[in-house]
């Protein structure tokens, strides 16, 4: 095998499809990058020139040109390596395939910085358009999934252990509220994020004269980006709210696999990830049908939520200009979109084959209904001989039927104060889980 150089997981042929999408891919690969700085310069251009502050023709020129399609790549990339500069070989491409020296009004009064960000705030833009279209499916999954069990009771669980009754419904109604504050998160967050940059060395925008703040509106209008008040070269907040938003709907993700892949366990299988034959769990055990796609949604919010964290570290910069958090970002806000946009993938996946056992979960429901409802028998009995008298006497044959593995109704009715004051009748019929389920449905 020839090896090639994709040594990025997210570029890897064998594993990608676990930790990112080709649609994801696309949006920060070199060619999409450089063309949309080429776009950038070209709105840039032709903003001046609305406001006479370049000649039209050369607006027009830059323009046309602004395509990669026109420019040496390998010179480009040469360009890089022997200046260090990621932007400026690009820059001297493009002036090379201008005529009539339209090639001088290229970038003119604006910094390297100014096109980067802005490129950033586009890409982060086509990403946010993925997140909120996938979020959106998958609330309307989950939607679709509480109405179809909210009758389906369940074993509610506290500390993994059993705990009252509920329905399946209420449980991914919480999820489904859960992914909707993540999705107001996702709105409030678009609307500080998506800015431009267009401030010059230092913020002053002195190269522009008197007409920058009306040429930051028009250029920032061009791009369908907001104008910000400010120059943010220093301010990466907007990096580090966008990173931690993410983080957010990776964790929402996390807890919802993590979720089933607890209720998929041999002991318990209520719930289930799709399965389909060829799918190998183990190379050593035929049998296993292991949570292949809740666990990677799992790794993939613990990877968006450590980038997160390297979000804040980039928001302490030195004075007004400090390419410390930008060369973060780069891969901060590359790594997280990517891998973001894959556990959404993934989560869509998982719910679109889910498996509901509901015949084991009524199984289980029925096995465990003296002691899931216990605190309803607990005010039955509370009745007669009070409140926390009863709590008392449940707790304590609650420990001795769990210590002789008896049923809990046997131990209950030996004890002379139950016997004396209560039929078995009415407290087997306390205990019936579809009785308790509160405000479920």
């Amino acid at each position: 095998m020839i090896c090639t150089p994709n040594a990025h997981i997210t570029d890897s042929h064998f594993y990608r499809t676990g930790y990112t999408t080709d649609e994801a891919r696309r949006i920060f690969c070199d060619r999409y990058r450089y063309q949309r700085w080429l776009d950038i310069e070209a709105a840039l251009a032709l903003a001046q020139a609305e406001l006479g502050m370049i000649p039209q023709w050369a607006a027009d020129a830059i323009n046309e040109k602004a395509q990669l399609r026109f420019l040496n790549l390998d010179a480009i990339q040469k360009g890089v390596l022997e200046s260090s500069h990621s932007l400026l070989p690009l820059l001297r491409a493009l002036e090379s395939v201008c005529e009539s020296n339209a090639g001088q009004f290229i970038h003119f009064g604006a910094t390297t910085q100014d096109i980067q960000d802005t490129a950033q705030a586009l890409e982060i833009r086509d990403v946010l358009a993925i997140v909120k279209r996938d979020l959106a499916k998958i609330m309307e999954l989950v939607a679709g999934l509480a109405r179809r069990h909210e009758k389906l009771v369940m074993i509610g669980r506290t500390h993994s252990q059993h705990a009252l009754p509920m329905t399946l419904g209420l449980k991914m109604a919480v999820w489904l509220d859960e992914l909707g504050r993540n999705l107001d998160r996702l709105m409030a967050c678009e609307e500080r994020v998506l800015v431009s940059q267009l401030f010059g060395g230092v913020g002053t925008m002195d190269a522009f004269g008197e007409k920058g703040i009306a040429l930051l509106s028009r250029f920032s209008e061009r791009l369908g980006l907001e104008a910000p008040l400010t120059a943010w070269h220093v301010a990466r907040d907007r990096g580090a709210e966008f990173l931690s938003t993410m983080a957010l709907i990776g964790g929402t993700l996390a807890r919802i696999a993590d979720e089933i892949r607890s209720l998929a366990r041999s002991e318990t299988g209520e719930l289930e990830e799709p399965f389909t034959m060829g799918k190998v769990g183990s190379s050593t055990m035929p049998h296993k049908r292991n949570p292949e796609i809740s666990e990677q949604v799992v790794v993939l919010a613990r990877l968006i939520k450590a980038n997160a964290g390297l979000g804040f570290e980039g928001m302490i910069n030195e004075h007004e200009r400090d390419y410390r958090a930008v060369r973060l970002e780069w891969v901060t806000v590359t790594d997280t979109s990517l891998f973001v946009c894959g556990a959404l993938a993934l989560m869509k996946t998982l719910l679109e084959g889910f498996v509901v056992r509901e015949e084991k979960i009524r199984k289980h429901v029925q096995q465990a209904a003296a002691f899931i409802c216990t605190e309803a028998l607990m005010f039955l009995l509370g009745e007669k001989i009070g409140k926390q008298r009863a709590h008392q006497v449940i707790y304590e044959a609650s420990m001795e039927a769990i210590e002789t593995e008896q049923p809990l109704m046997d131990v209950l009715m030996d004890r002379a104060e139950i016997k004396n004051e209560f039929r078995r009748a009415d407290l087997e019929k306390a205990v019936n889980p579809e009785n308790h389920i509160g405000l479920s449905r």
